[in-house]
């Protein structure tokens, strides 16, 4: 059991040190504009030169820009060797079998390159998985234009309906640039979806010389689980950015169970706050909406945590109560800190805050949990950066000592992008990307731990991935986005579910992967049942199990592939393997002898050109 150590740094110890920076107004009126405009260059992939260039060449078109099809019609290129990223994940409560995976292929190589976004669904619990034909794109219209975007998100409600909502910059008819923020449902398990005509949001870019704008970023979506008069209520939080008169502030929408309209936004973000960015939501068993956001007023000396929520359907939200200060390198300039965190473009290294609420009805319900990336306080207290963490038992009034999360006690090494999830037991997960094992903080494994005890203590920390990645490759094949900000663990009464992207093939590639880890002792010490996330291929389970002489499993496969068969020990030691060449479309038996293994567990581990999947087989003697 790990018993974390309640951090005591407090921030007005810091304060009267670094007073002298609050003076400089770090947080002023052009550092918000100057944020702004690399936000919108992010999203964006042209250049102010590049849409000059490209205004030229659509105006000496003589039917204008309808005459001319910008996107490749071939949008569909997941299970490809595209690189998929920017993760995220939702289970159905209805039925936990079924789990919705969405990530973003971006070809940021080429301007007019393809952007898509691949939604996976499986009803099997991770036994198979579908691909949906709805890619965010492609129903937008053979002739968009579209520019870049980003960050889908999912949520389910009580009823097993599901919701997607994703950004996509789209250049207009007068050569201005169109950000629009989408939604889509799918009542079928994610396996079709219908974009909705209505947009929860929108906004325009004048130009990228010198904005005079107003758009929409990072939204996540919440939906209403609870029995309250707001049930199934659909909520999402982003941030608007506000060139104009240079504020950014968070607002919250609100979709009622019985309509088909988002109503007005919300305005969360006090006066006196004047950047704001980064925000997450979940809804409590009472139907009280709660949120979490970065930000920070024009004399802070680093960014701040803080908790605001609606007792009334998201109609108003309460005054933020600030949870912690923190500082994070490059963030915001001025404030010090290395930028250096590999294989993350440093215009993207986020705090990525995380907020979940124990909705299970059991001792700890209404427990709210928060994790995010940090180096320190008010100003960097290690060399790397770490998951820190904090816990409000009253609703978010008053929350816990922020405390650094992950226990490997090294100040060198990098923990970021954490993710939070609460299963109906009241059993809290966290995950996150993790160097612990490279003291060169290149080699990035996925790590997780989970508390039974309203996140008092937790276990030790432990590996999900098996294999690590050489972060000093990710992002070369996808012109340095990498990874994205955004992951996922979900959690159901018997497993610990994470979700993310990987580079572990370390030629730039990024695959999207899944593991199943049951909760308990046995969450620790058994090998993790780790799968790439493919609808090419799909892998049955052992027969018989526990096996003797030996096991069986069925292999799918969507199109030929060579097939490779492998056990290993709970030590991660390769025990048997066996070739099976090419194999042609369809089902195939594979046989696994098991007869000269002792008793004990195994995981057995298919390989073929798609990825890989993995099965636990128990040996008797």
């Amino acid at each position: 059991m790990n018993q974390l150590k309640w951090t005591t740094l407090a921030g007005a110890l810091l304060i009267a040190t670094f007073g002298n920076l609050a003076a400089q107004q770090i947080f002023s009126k052009q550092w918000i504009y100057e944020q702004g405009r690399s936000a919108l260059a992010r999203k964006v992939k042209a250049s102010p030169e590049e849409l000059q260039a490209l205004q030229q060449q659509l105006t000496a078109q003589e039917e204008g820009p309808a005459a001319v099809s910008f996107r490749n019609q071939e949008t569909n290129i997941s299970d490809s060797e595209k690189p998929e990223s920017e993760v995220h994940a939702a289970i159905n409560p209805r039925d936990t079998n079924n789990i919705i995976i969405a990530g973003m292929v971006l070809d940021a190589e080429s301007l007019l390159g393809t952007l898509s976004f691949p939604i996976y669904y499986t009803k099997d619990f991770g036994q198979s998985w579908g691909l949906s034909e709805f890619d965010g794109v492609s129903d937008l219209g053979p002739f968009s234009l579209i520019l870049g975007g980003g960050d889908p998100v999912l949520a389910f409600d009580t009823d097993g309906t599901a919701y997607l909502s994703w950004l996509t910059f789209t250049i207009n008819a007068n050569f201005t640039i169109g950000i629009q923020l989408h939604w889509a449902i799918s009542t079928d398990g994610g396996e079709s979806w219908q974009r909705q005509e209505s947009y929860i949001d929108a906004g325009d870019v004048a130009s990228l010389d010198s904005p005079n704008s107003r758009f929409v970023d990072k939204e996540w979506l919440a939906t209403d689980l609870s029995s309250s008069l707001h049930r199934n209520n659909l909520y999402a939080a982003y941030v608007e950015i506000n060139l104009s008169d240079t504020t950014y502030n968070i607002l919250v929408k609100t979709k009622p169970a019985d309509s088909n309209e988002f109503g007005e936004a919300v305005d969360v973000t006090p006066e006196e706050i004047a950047f704001s960015q980064f925000s997450s939501i979940d809804v409590d068993r009472q139907g009280n909406v709660h949120v979490l956001f970065a930000g920070a007023t024009a004399q802070d000396v680093a960014l701040g945590i803080y908790h605001c929520v609606s007792e009334d359907g998201g109609a108003s939200f309460s005054d933020p109560v600030r949870i912690s200060s923190l500082h994070l390198p490059c963030f915001p300039p001025g404030a010090g800190g290395d930028c250096d965190l590999v294989g993350i473009d440093s215009a993207r290294v986020y705090p990525c805050p995380h907020l979940r609420v124990d909705k299970s009805g059991g001792e700890f319900d209404g427990n709210l949990y928060a994790v995010w990336t940090s180096d320190g306080f008010e100003t960097e207290l290690t060399s790397g950066v770490d998951i820190y963490y904090s816990y409000s038992k009253d609703g978010g009034m008053n929350w816990s000592g922020p405390m650094v999360l992950n226990n490997d006690g090294l100040p060198d090494s990098e923990q970021f992008f954490p993710s939070l999830a609460v299963n109906g037991k009241g059993t809290l997960a966290v995950s996150w990307y993790d160097r612990r094992e490279d003291p060169n903080n290149l080699m990035t494994k996925y790590y997780m731990t989970y508390s039974t005890d309203g996140g008092v203590t937790f276990e030790d920390d432990y590996p999900v991935s098996t294999e690590a990645a050489d972060f000093s490759m990710i992002g070369a094949a996808n012109a340095n986005f990498g990874i994205g900000e955004y992951t996922q663990i979900l959690a159901t009464n018997g497993y610990a579910i994470p979700v993310w992207a990987d580079g572990r093939t370390n030629d730039g590639n990024i695959d999207l992967y899944i593991a199943f880890l049951p909760f308990g002792e046995e969450a620790t010490t058994a090998i993790p049942e780790i799968n790439v996330i493919s609808s090419q291929f799909a892998l049955g389970q052992p027969t018989p199990n526990p096996a003797v002489e030996q096991t069986r499993v069925e292999l799918l496969l969507n199109e030929g592939s060579a097939v490779q068969a492998q056990l290993f020990g709970t030590k991660g030691e390769l025990l048997w393997q066996e070739d099976y060449g090419k194999l042609t479309e369809g089902k195939h038996q594979l046989n696994v002898r098991t007869n000269e293994l002792p008793a004990g567990q195994y995981l057995l581990r298919v390989v073929t050109d798609f990825g890989f999947q993995s099965r636990k087989v128990q040996v008797l003697r």
